[in-house]
């Protein structure tokens, strides 16, 4: 059934697919498809690349960033050969005028269908769980009175290694290409991989893969020359070799090399006819590889274990409320996303990394602790692994290279022992504690992950300023804050929150393990840290943000821009470092001041000109970005602050706000995609106000669907078990959530029969009257709990 529809789209198949019925979005709307290990990116007419491991390093087809033409892709071309006509099953590059289209971008996959005078065509790509390549599973259909002769031409571009290549006219001189007949494809290699790795120096190591690209038809020619296959002075929209339909089979290694096999299909009236293209990466033995595809049912197979695997992981978590784009969002797309984006592909089209953030990844990791907590104990040791033996970290590093940089940011070490509390919180696995890892600056030093944290929190205490405030450095959470604390005398408010939190939680943890030690030191140094803040901190209605090197507040009344940020005052709550009193105050600035259509705002009023004591954030125009826009990832924290002070009406106001499905319903002003998150979108200042940007690769994605189930729908992890804690819309008469926790499957049902938002729970469990509102020390593979939500 078609829900959220619009001009350009809807939502199919219980919100599992967006289906785009127009191709020409105000943006690029795309999926990121991943499997972990090998992933691509495609948008709604067929841009995109594809990459293994890691997507700047290690590239497989070549791309550039132009969300106005959106020209670097995959394509394939479709020539009737009777007539002449060309045209796209994804519409570019050609941009025929289709008769029919439409792509659907689903959980692992995204179909194309389209119908062009009686020919329709229908592509499913996708990535094979455990593999390294893609499938393009294509079913040509004749739905006219007469035979059709036609031909398909692929087209791709060969990086095989660093995305960087801008220097085409260098890069090209390493490439090389040969077709095999025995694989009915191309196959390219490197003699360069331009990355940091070796024992040589640089520019002087082999590309360690075979790239790929072959078909399940055996092809009647193939091209492997750009120029031969564009023209001299050609364009993709009208290149030579579909135009005239020769290709010179030209491959080896002087060419600007690509992939275009053409393969010819005669049908027959009413007739259709399947085949397959292959595109990836080997080592070792390809053709075994390939077998594993080597028919329909075989194809399959490999869809439906996609489909199954993408279930498997997503329906531990389930909810059913009454609010449908809310259920979307938590069941499939911001988790999805997290998942496929964020944590296994690493990129997107606002932004390629491919590396690991020490704090991104690790806040990501959050998504797994209900699906399966082993998965954030894995992200937990690989960042570990990424410290050095004093306790500082890095900031990013590259898998592959394990090349990094070394943080001057002061919160990225603390991000370790705040998502080991909440995989404690989940699992009470105190193990993890006694488990090693080793150190990035000393591979053959271990330590026990409590020793991780502890010199990450130690280090971190061995940074105050002489009133007692954490220093900022080149930033705490907000990397735009860059040139505030350089000369290590700036200090930072929202990080006094933060590592008050830390110490508490970390002092509590210390003394169940019996280290009581550090359990008094911890709570000392917290007391001390909290006296130091409220003295300092506040601004007579909110929170002082921070203090540049030269001491001049960020964040006051006093200041022309900038006058009040977010995160301190919704941490103020989070952290509970302030008297209720100020936490309410605070938080009634952000309504009044920062809460705006699309969320709640980064700061305001923005910075209007550039201020190098400040740093980048304020080098963005205003009412972009970190500058005064809604940044998705902090205005996410503002759900489970008002949630923690009861002022549940804002909390939800907060997340419908957010919700890209809402703001998806005017996709001319919002422009872009309304099935995942942002990362910003422009605020008030701005004249673009409400265009929403940088989607997919983003940290509010695991952010927005925890807080929602955390504190909204108020079942979340506790060490005494699952909490029932609702903060719901007064008009919601019940919901429901299936949720893992700690081996048992729990089903409840939450009655609302007196329109409250919050108040007490009563418990009944398989039947059985429960004394309080936390579910513990249950063995049943699935228990059956029925809560009502009753006046305090």
């Amino acid at each position: 059934m078609k829900t959220f529809e619009t001009k350009y789209g809807y939502f199919d198949n219980n919100g599992k697919e967006y289906v785009i019925k127009n191709q020409q979005t105000p943006k690029p709307w795309i999926n990121v498809i991943s499997n972990g290990n090998y992933g691509m990116v495609i948008s709604q007419t067929g841009g995109g690349f594809s990459w293994k491991e890691h997507s700047e390093f290690n590239r497989i087809t070549r791309w550039h960033q132009d969300l106005i033409k959106d020209d670097w892709g995959k394509y394939i071309y479709v020539k009737n050969n009777k007539t002449g006509e060309i045209w796209n099953p994804t519409w570019s590059p050609v941009k025929t005028d289709l008769d029919h289209y439409e792509c659907r971008h689903g959980i692992g996959y995204t179909k194309f269908i389209t119908i062009y005078k009686g020919i329709e065509i229908k592509l499913i790509m996708f990535v094979p769980f455990n593999e390294s390549l893609e499938i393009w599973d294509i079913t040509v259909a004749n739905n006219n009175n007469d035979e059709v002769d036609l031909s398909f031409f692929t087209y791709f571009e060969w990086v095989l290694g660093s995305s960087a290549d801008h220097h085409r006219e260098f890069h090209k001189q390493f490439l090389e290409t040969e077709f095999d007949e025995s694989i009915k494809g191309i196959k390219a290699r490197k003699r360069l991989w331009d990355i940091p790795i070796g024992d040589r120096g640089h520019w002087n190591t082999e590309y360690e893969y075979t790239g790929f690209f072959t078909c399940s038809k055996t092809p009647t020619s193939y091209e492997g020359d750009k120029e031969k296959f564009i023209g001299n002075y050609g364009s993709l929209d009208k290149p030579k070799a579909v135009s005239t339909g020769i290709m010179t089979q030209t491959t080896g290694t002087f060419n600007d090399s690509i992939a275009s096999l053409k393969i010819d299909v005669s049908l027959p009236s009413k007739s259709e006819e399947r085949l397959q293209f292959f595109l990836g990466l080997s080592k070792n033995d390809l053709k075994s590889s390939l077998q594993k595809y080597n028919s329909n049912n075989l194809i399959d197979e490999a869809f439906e274990n996609v489909a199954q695997k993408w279930n498997d992981i997503l329906g531990t978590l389930n909810i059913e409320t009454p609010d449908t784009s809310l259920n979307y969002m938590v069941n499939t797309w911001s988790r999805y996303q997290a998942i496929s984006a964020r944590l296994w592909g690493r990129t997107a089209y606002y932004q390629q990394s491919g590396a690991f953030g020490f704090r991104d990844q690790l806040q990501d990791s959050l998504v797994f602790l209900p699906i399966n907590p082993e998965l954030t104990k894995n992200q937990i040791k690989l960042h570990a692994k990424h410290q050095f033996v004093n306790g500082e970290v890095l900031h990013w590093w590259h898998p592959i290279s394990e090349t990094g940089l070394k943080t001057e940011m002061t919160d990225d070490l603390l991000w370790l022992p705040f998502v080991l509390n909440h995989y404690i919180l989940e699992t009470c696995d105190y193990k993890i504690l006694e488990e090693e890892e080793t150190f990035y600056d000393e591979p053959n030093s271990k330590a026990s992950i409590y020793e991780h944290c502890r010199l990450a929190i130690e280090k971190v205490l061995t940074r105050f300023s002489e009133r007692g405030i954490p220093l900022i450095g080149a930033g705490d959470w907000n990397d735009g804050m860059s040139g505030v604390g350089l000369e290590m005398k700036g200090e930072s408010f929202w990080l006094s929150e933060f590592l008050y939190l830390i110490l508490i939680d970390f002092a509590e943890l210390s003394k169940k393990i019996g280290k009581d030690e550090y359990s008094v030191l911890y709570l000392e140094a917290a007391e001390k840290l909290k006296k130091n803040f409220n003295l300092h901190s506040w601004d007579g209605e909110w929170f002082i943000r921070a203090t540049k090197d030269s001491g001049e507040i960020i964040g006051s009344s006093e200041c022309s821009n900038g006058k009040i940020y977010l995160n301190p005052q919704t941490w103020s709550v989070i952290s509970s470092i302030a008297t209720e009193e100020k936490q309410q105050i605070a938080m009634n600035s952000v309504k009044e001041k920062l809460l705006k259509k699309n969320g709640c705002l980064l700061l305001q009023p923005a910075y209007t000109s550039p201020d190098k004591f400040i740093g980048y954030l304020s080098r963005y125009a205003a009412g972009r970005r970190e500058n005064g826009g809604l940044y998705s990832h902090a205005s996410t924290w503002a759900i489970w602050a008002f949630a923690k002070i009861g002022e549940d009406s804002f909390a939800n106001e907060v997340a419908q706000r957010m919700n890209p499905i809402n703001a998806g319903k005017n996709p001319d002003e919002y422009v872009a995609e309304p099935y995942v998150l942002p990362g910003n979108v422009d605020g008030p200042d701005s004249p673009n106000y409400g265009m929403g940007g940088w989607t997919w690769y983003t940290g509010s994605a695991s952010w927005y669907q925890k807080n929602i189930v955390d504190w909204i729908l108020g079942i979340r992890a506790s060490k005494n078990g699952l909490i029932i804690d609702p903060h719901i819309p007064e008009n919601w008469n019940s919901f429901k959530i299936k949720r893992m926790f700690r081996g048992t499957e729990f089903n409840i049902t939450v009655n609302n029969p007196d329109g409250l938002s919050s108040g007490n729970v009563e418990l009944i469990v398989n039947g059985v009257k429960q004394p309080m509102n936390i579910l513990d020390d249950f063995t049943e593979q699935k228990v059956n709990v029925i809560a009502t939500l009753i006046k305090k």
